[in-house]
Formats: C-alpha cells, structure tokens, sequence
C-alpha cells in the first residue's frame, strides 16, 4: 500500500478532519455548553432541575440498578447551573488542553468519558452502601468527576505548575489537588449535605491516580489493527483434475521479482511516527521526524499529479 492510500494523507480535508483540529478539549466544552443550552430552553416554563434531560440523563442509583446504564455518562454532560458549568469547563480547559498536548486527543476523550463512569459509579456505591446520605433516590448530574480526574492527572504531571486559586491566590498545582481531595474527603465523610457529589469526585480524583501509576493508554486499549482493515479475505478455489491440467510446454522460469517500493523505508518510519503522534501528540516530534512527515506529504503529492 503506498503513501496515497493512507486514510491520513488527503488534499481535501473531510468535515471529520476540520473537526479534529479544533482539538478535544474544545469539542468537549462545546458540547457540554451546548447541552446546558439545551437544559435551559427544555425546561422553559418549569423548575430547571426538572426538565426532561435531567429526569432521563442524571445519575440516579436506583435508575442505574434498574439497568439504565446511561445515565453514567450522560449525567457528565449535564449541569445544575450557569456557575458549575463555568467552573468545570475552565478546570477542563486548563488540564484537559495540557492533557491532550501530552496524551493527544483521541487518549483525552476516552480518560474523560471513563473518568466520568468511574466518578459516576462510586457515587452510586456510596449512596447504595449508607457510606453518603440520602440513599438510592438521590441523583447526582455535572463534569466534576470527570474534571476532577483531570485535574489529578495534571497536578502529577505538572506538580509545581502555578495556578490560581478563585483566579487570585498564586499556588502549586500539587497544593490544589491536596486541598481538593482534602476538602472533599472532610466533606463526603462528615456527611456534609448542600446538594454535592463529594464521592463522585473524590471517585474522579482516585481515577486520576490510578490512571497515572499504572500508565494505562486508553486509545491502544479500544484501537483496532490497523493490519486488519487491510488484509484480503482468501477464497478457497478448487483445483482442476490431474488429467485435465494443460501439459507444459517449456520449462518454467522464475518470474522476476516486483521491485520494491521506493518508499518503502519512507513508510516504515512514517508508520513509527504516526504512531508516537497518537500516543503523545504532535509536538512530541523532533526536528527529523517532522522532516520525515513533510517528505512523505510532498512524495504524495508528486504522485497525485
């Protein structure tokens, strides 16, 4: 297969490729933005926490226990007010954007979603167990778990980053994630009420942890081979009789071997780059590697002419 007909080579970038560009972390604020929007105007003329998105998407411990397991991710989605929105998209600008500098897109997305389950169903074991009040009845709805995940991830990553607390006191972002699992710990095990999910984000912050100390990568975990998209499907075809075989005529002679490609090694280290872009993003590249990718786009073009 040669250069030309690698899905990620094109002249015309499809609708899909100007949306990657924009970067997950945008996508993902837009989206939730989007769905807050869509709470408000569904919920005209009624109580905001009871319009329909939030009856059928929060995360409710006896609807999940019934089977509808849903409402785990689209309760990341949903939120009970302008300023939880604000405050959980900023966190998820600031560490979700550094997360997929480092990480890439593809690897924010599934650690964000996941995350969320993950926030979503210690939430649900802590009001089923007694551990939180308010028993099975109780929903929980918001990013916070999610964005707390990330914002763990980032403290490990970044410990001395300086960040600013309520946008005005200056501290390390090792400090913050302390005092924001210190809070929450204080909070959810002191039985403190006032319509918080402490769990759940102390549910996001473990996962966090977790996600960091095992060095788990998400994308290679739900990637598909790419060997397998490509390889041909071989069909059986039966031989013709001994005695109706044709009788050779002149010895046989070895047909000359296919000249390999001229790109061969081009592709064999374009495959290795790609790789390491999907893993770590593209600024994880060096200056040859780069050269490399702006060689194999100019051969592609050369042959597109």
């Amino acid at each position: 297969m040669g250069i030309q007909d690698r899905d990620y080579y094109r002249d015309n970038p499809s609708f899909f490729d100007r949306v990657g560009q924009q970067g997950a972390t945008t996508w993902l604020i837009a989206v939730t933005v989007g769905v807050f929007f869509g709470q408000m105007f569904s919920t005209i003329g009624g109580g905001f926490d009871t319009g329909p998105l939030i009856q059928y998407g929060s995360c409710r411990p006896n609807k999940v226990l019934e089977g509808e397991v849903w409402r785990l991710v689209t309760a990341v989605f949903l939120h009970g007010g302008l300023l939880h929105l604000f405050f959980n998209m900023v966190v998820l600008h600031w560490a979700g954007g550094r997360f997929e500098e480092r990480r890439g897109g593809r690897e924010l997305v599934l650690f964000y979603l996941i995350g969320g389950v993950f926030a979503n169903i210690v939430f649900v074991a802590t009001q089923v167990t007694g551990v939180a009040p308010g028993g099975d009845k109780v929903g929980a709805i918001g990013a916070s778990g999610a964005v707390a995940a990330a914002m763990v991830v980032f403290a490990l990553y970044y410990p001395h980053a300086q960040l600013r607390l309520y946008f005005f006191i200056p501290v390390p972002a090792w400090l913050l994630a302390i005092l924001f699992v210190g809070f929450n710990g204080l909070m959810g095990f002191g039985h403190a009420n006032g319509g918080v999910a402490y769990f759940a984000h102390l549910g996001g912050a473990a996962f966090g942890f977790l996600y960091y100390e095992t060095g788990v990568e998400f994308g290679r975990l739900f990637a598909r081979d790419p060997a397998a998209r490509v390889r041909p499907r071989l069909r059986v075809v039966n031989a013709p009789p001994e005695e109706d075989r044709p009788e050779p005529v002149a010895a046989a002679v070895e047909a000359p071997r296919a000249a390999k490609p001229a790109d061969e090694q081009l592709e064999a280290k374009l495959d290795a780059i790609l790789e390491k872009v999907s893993r770590n993003g593209r600024g994880s590249l060096t200056a040859e590697e780069n050269e490399i990718l702006v060689q194999a786009s100019e051969l592609y073009k050369k042959r597109r002419k």
